[in-house]
């Protein structure tokens, strides 16, 4: 069993994010939480160097370390950055004086700014390449929130739900999305200590969209109205959160419910914006339209969602790239439940070449629930190039 970095800042262990034990130098919980993971007694003393016997008795609350020396040896054994546990990340033994340095509101806005460059790079040409950066810039956060207090650690932990729920992203369109729950868990915990109600509602809607990909038409409608109960939210994130409850109503056969929503989303998107809306900002006209698409094709209407889908991804814009993978998917599904097979291929391949640049396996998920059902028309002549290019976009795509 291997130690995974992520769990510093995702994991949740005894109703404590386990960020909060390091913090407090709690590593009884650290090495218990560790058991609970699978390593054993003996693993555990040959990565920090301490016997069995002293493994087990600090794991038991029998003994306590207060030694830095043993604290450094314990960071640096198993892979915990030296600042979660107050180290300073030289060899001396002295903790760290971040306070100042973490305080200073230009480096939180610098922060944030970065947090949106990374995003709208990930919306147009994917997400390859940003998960160690997203993961070193919200350990770095972490640290910082550990060591201020007041109101810079409120900012500070809003921050880091914020890179967290990016980061949540990118695993969710990564070969690895089992791994986005925990860590919008992690987010959603931060964000409503941090009382950033705007970030609660949109991590919520983001769950509703996690349970719409497993199929869970209920869980999907509880969080996308619990996510539109938030007083004051700017209209695009409202249109967001309605959205996921007309898909949620779609998936669960009510037609009616879910054209109402979608009507609601799009006189919200339609009305002039102020562009403040920096985390729903990307629900345009044409991504609810999309999503009505989803929706009509959910509830059978095969024909309608053929034409929504063609009118909207005629104009789709680049800096929308990555979910232009997944909608195109949908229009092959689409055009297979219309009778159209060839087309259906046709679009799959164009669905699998958008994936590959974005490097985008939630596209190449939703391409793999086409290419079953088109292996009754193997007499296409695309079938045979859709089946590879999909293959050579799978292995591409793995990090």
């Amino acid at each position: 069993m291997n130690i995974d970095p992520q769990w510093w800042d995702t994991a949740v262990f005894e109703g404590r994010p386990l960020v909060e034990h390091l913090a407090a130098r709690d590593v009884s919980a650290l090495l218990r939480f560790l058991r609970t993971r699978g390593l054993s007694r003996a693993r555990l003393a040959a990565l920090t160097g301490l016997s069995e016997t002293r493994v087990r008795q600090i794991a038991q609350g029998r003994q306590r370390v207060t030694s830095f020396e043993v604290l450094e040896r314990i960071a640096d054994g198993l892979s915990i950055p030296r600042p979660y546990l107050g180290l300073a990340v030289s060899s001396e033994a002295t903790p760290v004086r971040f306070a100042d340095v973490f305080a200073d509101p230009s480096l939180h806005d610098s922060w944030n700014a970065l947090l949106g460059v990374l995003s709208a790079r990930s919306n147009t040409v994917g997400c390859a390449g940003l998960r160690r950066p997203a993961e070193g810039q919200s350990q770095l956060i972490g640290a910082a929130r550990v060591a201020t207090s007041g109101p810079h650690r409120s900012r500070l932990m809003a921050l880091e739900a914020h890179w967290t729920e990016f980061l949540s992203w990118i695993e969710a369109n990564g070969p690895h999305p089992a791994r986005a729950s925990s860590l919008l868990d992690r987010a959603n915990a931060l964000a409503v200590e941090a009382g950033d109600h705007h970030l609660v509602s949109y991590i919520l809607m983001r769950k509703s969209q996690q349970a719409l990909d497993d199929g869970d038409a209920v869980r999907a409608g509880r969080f996308a109205q619990q996510a539109r109960r938030t007083p004051k939210l700017p209209p695009r994130t409202s249109a967001l959160c309605l959205v996921r409850e007309a898909e949620a109503h779609a998936l669960a056969d009510d037609a009616t419910a879910s054209r109402t929503n979608i009507d609601l989303a799009l006189r919200l998107v339609s009305e002039p914006t102020d562009g403040a809306d920096h985390l729903g900002g990307h629900c345009t006209v044409d991504y609810v339209r999309a999503s009505e698409a989803r929706c009509r094709q959910m509830l059978g209407e095969s024909a309608a969602a053929t034409r929504t889908y063609e009118e909207v991804l005629a104009a789709w814009p680049a800096e929308g790239r990555l979910d232009e993978g997944v909608w195109r998917a949908d229009l092959a599904l689409a055009y297979l439940d219309d009778g159209e097979p060839e087309r259906a291929a046709i679009e799959g391949l164009s669905a699998v070449r958008v994936a590959e640049q974005t490097s985008s396996t939630r596209a190449l998920r939703a391409v793999g629930r086409l290419l079953p059902r088109l292996r009754r028309h193997r007499e296409l002549t695309v079938f045979p190039r859709l089946a590879e290019a999909y293959q050579g976009a799978l292995v591409a795509c793995q990090d």
